[in-house]
């Protein structure tokens, strides 16, 4: 049972509309008990499920107690309501129902049997024993996602949310523990990667939006460098998380062979520099500059050359086809004068065999 100083809020904070076909809530958590020395504990957990989600968790506990769920759910609409399921108006409702229906549940204090099964703790990520009155919830207790489909576009959006939520809580708490979560990031991160690739190969979503999604990746593997950075551990490579079947081994391996980072030079932006760029004063990068320059020059000059022969090869090809049509334009004439003296034989060769 839940201790009486215990409370737990649910709020709907964001709804977003996925290929114009269905909705995805966002739903915080927040859990509030009094722990030692009355200290009250808050911990809070987002994530991101569907309206049919719902249904569905309301399906298995049914099936798994063999008892009706005695907290209502908004219903299923058909006809006219389904057609209009993603408007302003039908998304509100739903956002109270479900967020009343699962503040009633979690808040039971009496028929405790639905908010302790795993199958709410998995639906709204929380871990085990997150309602014991000596429980200690921490960000870091919550259990790795093995439910999700990344192959599904819209259970991929929700492991990417989550990761940023995982990384925004790491970089909130400052936490100790900051390597394990980086690990957790790092392997979570190669997973998005991988199965992005599987959806661009079997087409499942159009070229933008591959794009967007390889832009969302792209900006969270520069958060989780950046955090890295100041953790003591390397950035991310492409070959970093080839082999990261085990937790414990990149762990171990991040740990033994920390990549110190090159520091920019003073005065200087970081964003640009490459290997060849980046032991070169100011001096040095000037005259960098004015050598590329002149191989740019050199190599337009080249560029200038060949045209110019290219133009001179088109006017004399001009010049050939006018002469040839010229030569073509007196063998018309020709053949013309020779089918009218054709014409003129064989006219005479009739008279005279008439006569």
């Amino acid at each position: 049972m839940v201790h009486r100083g215990s409370e737990v809020d649910v709020v709907f904070d964001d709804v977003r509309i996925i290929n114009e076909s269905y909705a995805l809530y966002g739903v915080n958590v927040k859990i509030t008990r009094a722990g030692e020395n009355s200290v009250r504990q808050t911990f809070e957990q987002h994530v991101f499920r569907r309206y049919s989600e719902f249904w569905d968790l309301k399906n298995k506990l049914e099936k798994e107690f063999r008892t009706e769920l005695p907290y209502d759910l908004p219903n299923r609409g058909f006809g006219l309501w389904s057609k209009n399921k993603l408007s302003s108006e039908v998304i509100e409702s739903r956002k109270n129902k479900l967020a009343k229906f699962l503040r009633d549940m979690l808040n039971d204090s009496f028929d405790t049997k639905w908010k302790n099964s795993p199958l709410v703790a998995s639906f709204l990520k929380l871990p085990a024993g997150w309602n014991e009155t000596n429980a200690h919830v921490t960000p870091n207790q919550i259990d790795d996602r093995t439910d999700l489909d990344l192959g599904d576009p819209s259970q991929w959006m929700i492991s990417f949310r989550d990761s940023k939520t995982l990384l925004s809580q790491c970089k909130k708490d400052g936490s100790s523990d900051n390597t394990r979560n980086l690990m957790k990031l790092r392997l979570s991160l190669y997973q998005l990667e991988n199965a992005l690739d599987a959806t661009r190969r079997s087409r499942l979503l159009n070229e933008t939006e591959l794009n967007r999604r390889h832009s969302l990746l792209q900006a969270l593997k520069s958060d989780i460098n950046e955090m890295a950075l100041h953790s003591g551990l390397g950035k991310i490579t492409s070959n970093d998380a080839v082999d990261i079947g085990n937790e414990k081994t990149v762990l171990f391996t991040g740990v033994a062979k920390p990549k110190s980072p090159k520091k920019p030079l003073a005065g200087r932006r970081r964003i640009g520099e490459t290997e060849e760029t980046l032991q070169l004063n100011k001096q040095q990068l000037l005259q960098l500059h004015k050598d590329k320059i002149a191989e740019q020059d050199q190599e337009l000059g080249q560029m200038h050359m060949i045209i110019q022969r290219q133009k001179a090869l088109s006017l004399e090809m001009n010049q050939e086809l006018s002469q040839q049509n010229d030569l073509l334009d007196l063998l018309g004439n020709d053949i013309d004068n020779t089918s009218s003296k054709l014409r003129t034989a064989n006219r005479r060769a009739k008279q005279f065999n008439s006569d």
